[in-house]
Order: C-alpha cells, then sequence, then structure tokens
C-alpha cells in the first residue's frame, strides 16, 4: 500500500506500556482496588475488554491491536480510560 509506513512500535515496548499502566493503577487505587488488576495479552478480543471475578480484574488486550494504538498515540483514549471508565462504572453502579 502506498503512503503507509512501518511499525516502529513493538509488542515488548507497548506492552511495557500496558505494564506500567497497571502497576500505577494497582498503586493509585490501592484503598478501593481490593484484588489487583493484571493484563493478558489475548486474540480471543478484537481490541480490549475487562473481566472481573471474585478474585481478579484483568484487562484483555488484543497485541495487534495494542501495537497500532501506541503506535498510533492513542494509548491513553483506547487503553487507560478502558480503567477509569471500570471505575467510573463502579462508583454508578454501587452508588444506586
Amino acid at each position: 500500500m502506498q503512503g503507509m509506513l512501518p511499525m516502529t512500535t513493538t509488542i515488548k515496548s507497548a506492552e511495557e506500556s500496558v505494564a506500567w499502566l497497571i502497576d500505577e493503577t494497582n498503586r493509585v487505587h490501592l484503598d478501593c482496588v481490593g484484588d489487583p488488576w493484571c493484563y493478558e495479552l489475548t486474540t480471543q478480543v478484537d481490541n480490549i475488554g475487562v473481566t472481573v471475578t471474585e478474585t481478579s480484574k484483568t484487562l484483555r488486550i488484543n497485541p495487534c491491536w495494542l501495537r497500532f494504538v501506541v503506535e498510533s498515540g492513542d494509548f491513553k483514549v483506547c487503553v487507560a480510560d478502558e480503567i477509569v471508565a471500570w471505575y467510573l462504572i463502579q462508583d454508578l453502579t454501587c452508588n444506586i
């Protein structure tokens, strides 16, 4: 395809962004996290999803999509805001 540049973001560097996000989330939300967040790179989701059980909260991310959003500069909007949205929904549903 004409005009397409190859991606320079590796899966390792994209995954480092997610690892930092998870560590930061667990640190910031220490008082209300309960069970800490973790992440999983998986092709079982198209883009991103959150799986919550009684003992865990897992951010599930498609690795190809992750590379794309890190490369395009959309990591915060596409990945970090997914966790923020989870907390907002929790606050709304717990206060009803």
